[in-house]
C-alpha cells in the first residue's frame, strides 16, 4: 500500500466548493479527515479550519445562501 500525497489547499477547496447547506455538515467531516494528519500549524490544515466555519455557517443558512457562495474567497 502505498502513503497517500499529502492534501492541497486546491483539493479543499474542491471538496467546499460545490457545498449547499444540505450537505454542508458531510463536506466538513470530509475536509477534516482529510487534513486530520497534518500538524496543526500546517498551511493546508490552516486554511482548511478557515474554510470549515464557513461550512459551519452554511448548514445554518437557508437555501438561499445566507453565508454566500462557498467557493468565493474570504
Amino acid at each position: 500500500m502505498s502513503a497517500m500525497n499529502e492534501p492541497t489547499i486546491r483539493e479543499v477547496d474542491e471538496l467546499i466548493g460545490p457545498a449547499t447547506p444540505h450537505f454542508a455538515y458531510q463536506i466538513r467531516q470530509r475536509v477534516e479527515n482529510l487534513v486530520a494528519n497534518l500538524s496543526v500549524d500546517h498551511p493546508v490544515r490552516r486554511h482548511a479550519s478557515s474554510r470549515l466555519a464557513l461550512l459551519d455557517g452554511l448548514g445554518w443558512a437557508t437555501s438561499k445562501g445566507d453565508w454566500g457562495d462557498p467557493s468565493s474567497p474570504r
